[in-house]
């Protein structure tokens, strides 16, 4: 199951447009999403976060075992992390612990997480970002589901969660372009990864809020990649970082001029985005012609969230563009990553223990009509069980 890497380099192609600085949604098209997303009967709200019944019980690796696990300091921390409201950032040296860690959530990458059980593969980065209400416990479980699901070692960029009413204002804050730590921890990880002649693979899997970060990132990404261009050098001059940075900054974003590297075809070749419940307003090909990077989205039909972006029933009247293949799981509810997206994938995808291997279609899932053929995969699928490692 090769991939892209296999093919020929990406020849340099004009400079791409300025996609640094996107179009920002008009507060009432904001509404119009969420109306149009919301319009089914209330009741079945919960549901379509919460997902069927049958979803909330025992089940390796689910959300809900933090209810059924027995685990009772988990679930208090997870209890007080998402009830209780903290401000986003590092706390201030004079606020000691536990006061510290209870009122200060510090968006950062999880050293300790999506490592165990999954043995190297070189040339290879995989990153997670993830979504609303998930504390360093969840995220764990995420890294841990995916580690099992494609056998990689998992870099978390930890989203970090600040109580539901500062998470959901985040969430309103991002799809109206307003942004903040979350994305400075994520973005120069990322940029380190692909810029690295290490890497030919740079894989980004995002769920929820993760893609509204993952929507920002890219555009600071195309920042460089658009002065990398300009300039047709494999290096950035002061003014170039000077540039990007204050770019950065009209979207209250922070970026280290002195930590920026160029971004060419090649490298950008080397990322692969993947999003689960992609409720973004715009995620773009940062080079149209080469539609690069790789960009794919997945969505659970009636997943509320989904439907504030890759899912929206009338996508053009709210002014959503999200480029790439979306694949939809037809008739399926919730949206919790473990519980409602990647076990679907577990179950239809691996055949019996007995029998081995894992499955060549895009069960669960299937192609939405415009965005790929019918006979799609996603290229997702094609890392399940360890596969498709560079040669």
């Amino acid at each position: 199951m090769s991939h892209a890497n296999n093919q020929a380099e990406p020849q340099i192609t004009e400079p791409p447009e300025d996609r640094t600085i996107r179009h920002m949604p008009e507060l009432g098209e904001l509404i119009g999403s969420v109306k149009d997303a919301a319009w089914f009967n209330p009741l079945k709200w919960p549901r379509s976060v919460f997902g069927n019944l049958g979803s909330m019980g025992k089940a390796p690796y689910s959300e809900y075992n933090l209810l059924w696990s027995g685990n009772i300091p988990r679930l208090a921390r997870y209890l007080a992390d998402t009830l209780i409201p903290s401000i986003p950032g590092r706390a201030p040296s004079w606020i000691r612990p536990p006061l510290s860690s209870l009122f200060f959530h510090q968006s950062h990458e999880l050293k300790d997480a999506g490592k165990a059980h999954a043995r190297p593969f070189p040339g290879e980065s995989w990153f997670f970002i993830n979504g609303i209400l998930t504390n360093e416990d969840v995220a764990k479980m995420n890294a841990d589901y995916l580690v099992h699901l494609f056998r990689r070692p998992i870099n978390v960029l930890w989203n970090s969660t600040d109580g539901i009413g500062v998470d959901l204002l985040e969430c309103t804050t991002e799809k109206l372009g307003a942004t903040g730590e979350d994305v400075d921890s994520a973005f120069h990880p990322l940029l380190d990864a692909i810029a690295s002649s290490e890497n030919k693979r740079v894989v980004l899997i995002s769920h929820s809020q993760g893609t509204l970060i993952t929507a920002v990132v890219l555009r600071l990404i195309g920042g460089v990649y658009r002065h990398t261009m300009a300039g047709r050098r494999r290096d950035l001059t002061r003014s170039d970082r000077e540039a990007i940075r204050l770019q950065a900054a009209a979207e209250r974003l922070t970026v280290h001029p002195e930590r920026l590297e160029p971004v060419t075809p090649a490298e950008l070749s080397k990322l692969e985005v993947y999003c689960f419940a992609n409720c973004a307003s715009e995620m773009g090909y940062l080079d149209p012609g080469l539609e690069l990077p790789k960009i794919e989205s997945y969505g659970n039909e009636h997943d509320l969230v989904a439907r504030l972006g890759m899912l929206a029933p009338d996508p053009r009247q709210c002014d959503i563009h999200i480029a790439g293949p979306r694949f939809r799981h037809n008739g399926a509810w919730g949206h919790l990553l473990n519980a409602h997206y990647l076990r679907a994938i577990d179950e239809a995808q691996f055949l019996p223990s007995d029998a081995g291997g894992a499955l060549n279609d895009a069960a669960p899932y299937v192609p939405i009509e415009g965005t790929a053929p019918a006979e799609a995969v996603p290229s997702l699928f094609h890392y399940l069980g360890g596969a498709g490692p560079i040669n």
